[in-house]
């Protein structure tokens, strides 16, 4: 069924004409990353809209890129910095007037040109994902700072514990204060527990293999590993 207004009356065709005039006003849209503008320096990337666009006569097309976006680092004095590729998804926000003044000034700028709701007025907001782009092995616990994979985080859980991984080490946490680094567990006294042989010092001792030196029987002590 078509969603185009009947201009055979009066009224569709005013519905028609605002239908035309609303297309102008953007408010917000899915989008996604076509390049980040010098290597991020400005946190600026040129963005796509996500969604085509239908001309009066039905045809589709697509919207021309936007260039000079800001993109969204949370914080303040203290933020989140995190790697943005081409390709990322998000979700593309619209200024209700003219950013050109704001974009160099900041604070409370000029309004050079009378736009309003204007395609160029846009910011970015990564995180918004289509079905093709979810994460993998997401987990509604805690908070985890991850990589798209997950081979790679750093998880707050819920139940009190910490876990760091990157793939091939990995250190956790537990509630009580235990901590595990690849095996090798440290409790909160100070006790070690490893289930490999231990080697220390410039001279690789082993804790499992090492002899003494200066041995004579009695009640006398060794002398140092060798």
């Amino acid at each position: 069924m078509s969603n185009s207004p009947n201009t055979n009356s009066s009224s569709g065709m005013i519905e028609s004409a605002f239908r035309e005039l609303m297309k102008g006003v953007y408010t917000c849209v899915p989008g996604y990353v076509i390049s980040l503008i010098d290597s991020g320096s400005k946190q600026r990337a040129q963005i796509q809209v996500g969604i085509e666009r239908v001309d009066v006569n039905g045809a589709s097309f697509a919207l021309k890129p936007i260039i000079d976006v800001p993109v969204h680092f949370p914080g303040g004095d203290y933020c989140i910095e995190y790697e943005i590729n081409k390709g990322c998804e998000g979700l593309i926000v619209f200024s209700q007037r003219c950013t050109d003044g704001w974009k160099n000034t900041g604070g409370i700028a000029q309004n050079p040109i009378g736009r309003m709701h204007d395609l160029q007025d846009a910011f970015f907001i990564p995180g918004f994902r289509s079905n093709g782009n979810v994460l993998a092995d997401f987990q509604n616990n805690g908070i985890r700072l991850r990589n798209k994979t997950g081979s790679q985080f750093a998880w707050l859980k819920n139940d009190d514990s910490i876990e760091i991984e990157n793939g091939l080490g990995h250190i956790r946490m537990a509630a009580d204060g235990t901590v595990t680094i690849n095996n090798v567990v440290i409790t909160p006294e100070g006790l070690i527990t490893t289930p490999e042989n231990i080697v220390w010092g410039d001279g690789a001792i082993s804790g499992e293999d090492h002899v003494h030196s200066g041995v004579d029987p009695g009640a006398g002590n060794s002398g140092p590993p060798v």
